[in-house]
């Protein structure tokens, strides 16, 4: 049971910090005596194929994949096996998986 909690426990942080990572930084406008992280900067929004080369893919079968490409990476035995039922068990669940990642708007094919 340790190890299915470590599993969903390790898969949420990682979705969360995802979801972190995603969510755009908003700039405070209104009056001068506020604090505001950026001013007068002059953005440009991307093109389709430039924010698909920025973000990758966000789906099952891409995280299954960068979980995978760790534990191959990975020195320690134990974090490679690990990684790698984690990988399994995101395979096993791609489609719920999938399901919830379109529904908070995170899923790219």
């Amino acid at each position: 049971m340790k190890i299915k909690d470590f599993i969903v426990g390790t898969f949420a942080a990682a979705v969360l910090a995802a979801a972190l990572v995603s969510t755009p930084a908003i700039a405070v406008t209104g009056s001068n005596s506020g604090f505001a992280a950026l001013q007068n900067v002059e953005a440009q929004s991307l093109t389709a194929a430039e924010l698909q080369a920025i973000t990758g893919e966000f789906n099952a079968a891409g995280i299954a994949a960068a979980l995978l490409a760790q534990a191959a990476a990975s020195h320690n035995r134990r974090v490679a096996a690990a990684l790698t039922n984690l990988a399994n068990f995101v395979t096993a669940h791609a489609a719920e998986i999938n399901a919830r990642l379109m529904q908070w708007h995170l899923y790219t094919p």
